[in-house]
Formats: structure tokens, sequence, C-alpha cells
């Protein structure tokens, strides 16, 4: 204490990073930056299928951003305020021209007809065709009906509408989407893909014959199939003004010019 009274002591501060709480800020703080490479696509035109362009992704490397906090803090760190640069990988979007210039063939289509629905059943058949339209599938990928489809909200185009529910006929949000769903699995099945998930409605529906259908229900009900070509697809999905849903799946054909479906 007496020394105290002529000069200060000093005692020197060693930092040590906390890697666990520095990966939780990275996770929840940094990775909110990440940006998914946008796929090159295709639009379908009167003059054919017109390639767009993709778009490179942002993922934060967080392996990389932890280390780089860690050494700052064990190495420079002065308690004062400072900005670290966090490391970046670039994801790079799929596909290119000559690949996507193989989809030029009809591989399946189908269609029903709901010219029996009231309006707002009409509607939403129209909606769920459309967030289907225009989807490319590359080799090797799955196609969940329910994650393009939904969410079902008046926001996101949809109204009350009968559906199906444990045997009985009900009012819901996006009624008429297995319309939509059973269609497209039609379209899949002449376009010989791989059908990963399909289930049957509780009850017969008029728009296909027994067993052609493929209801979707909550995330227990999905119609998924898998691009099991060696080409990209593009999925065409649109409503007629005589109240058709058609739906159309464009790749490469190789089988032969004489097979039956």
């Amino acid at each position: 204490m007496k020394d105290l009274e002529f000069a200060n002591k000093v005692y020197p501060l060693t930092y040590i990073a906390d890697s666990e709480l520095i990966q939780t800020v990275v996770t929840e703080e940094c990775t909110k930056f990440n940006k998914d490479a946008v796929d090159m696509g295709l639009e379908k035109t009167a003059n054919g299928f017109v390639v767009l362009e993709g778009e490179n992704g942002v993922v934060v490397d967080e392996a990389a951003a932890v280390e780089a906090v860690k050494k700052y803090i064990e190495e420079q760190f002065t308690g004062a305020d400072a900005t670290i640069e966090i490391p970046v990988m670039i994801d790079k979007p799929q596909g290119s021209k000559e690949e996507l210039a193989k989809v030029k063939d009809v591989l399946g289509t189908f269609k029903t007809s709901f010219k029996s629905s009231a309006a707002n059943r009409s509607k939403n058949v129209s909606t769920g065709a459309g967030h289907i339209n225009g989807t490319v599938l590359y080799p090797g990928e799955t196609f969940s009906t329910y994650e393009h489809v939904t969410p079902f909200s008046e926001k996101n185009g949809y109204a009350m509408a009968g559906s199906y529910l444990n045997g009985k006929t009900v009012e819901s949000l996006g009624g008429g989407i297995c319309q939509v769903s059973s269609t497209l699995y039609n379209a899949v099945l002449m376009a010989e893909l791989e059908v990963v998930e399909r289930s049957p409605h509780s009850m017969l529906v008029s728009y296909v014959q027994e067993s052609a259908d493929a209801a979707i229900a909550g995330t227990y009900k999905d119609f998924k199939f898998k691009n099991n070509s060696d080409a990209p697809i593009y999925i065409e999905g649109y409503t007629t003004s005589d109240k058709q849903v058609v739906f159309t799946i464009y790749g490469q054909e190789t089988r032969p010019a004489n097979r039956k479906i």
C-alpha cells in the first residue's frame, strides 16, 4: 500500500478467446448475410427457350471466421472498437448454356379439367400451377411440390375452397391444390422420371383415374420426384381459358420414338 503512494502498479492483462461464444456470434450475426447462388435457368418463349444467367452466392466461412476473431482477440485486442474481415466463399451457380441447350424435347405432358370448380378453387389451381411453372431441375435434384406451392395464404394467391381431410370435405386455404399435384404426377409418369414420394387421397377424386392421384396434406403427404435423366428438365404449368390445368416436362429425349407409356 505504501508503494502505491509513490508509483502505480501495472498488471498486464492476457486475453483468452472463448471459441464457443465466438462460434455462436458468427453463426447468429454473420451467416445472416449468406446469399444463395441463383442457378442458370430457362424461360420459355414463342421462339423457344431462352437461357437465364445465374448469380454467384456468398457463404461465410464459419471456421475461418472463428479463427480470425480468436486470433485478433489473443494477439491484437486492446479494448478499443475494431473491424475484423470475415472470410467468405463464393457459391457458384449450377448450369451452363451447353447443358441447358439440351432441353428441347417434350418428355411428358398431361392435363385435367376443373370446369366444375367454383371461383375460389379455380383460383387455387391457377395459383399452384403458376408457382411451379418455369422450374428447372438439374440431374440428380429432387422436386417437392409442397415446397413450391406453399405457403397456403391469401398473400401467396390462395383462397378458401373445399379439400379432403380424413375422409371429409372441409374448407381450407389452397383447396384444390391436389389437382395441381396430381396433374403434375401424371406428366412425370409420362416422362418416366423417378417418383420419390406419392400418396393417395382419403377418398376418390374425379379429375384423374383411380390410383392416378397425388395428395398434398401438411408436410406428411407430398409429391416428390427426382430428375434421374442426364440432362436438366423444365416444368411448364398453366391453366387455360376453358379451365384445364396443363403440365409439360421438357428435357432431352433418349427413348425410342415408338415407345409407349
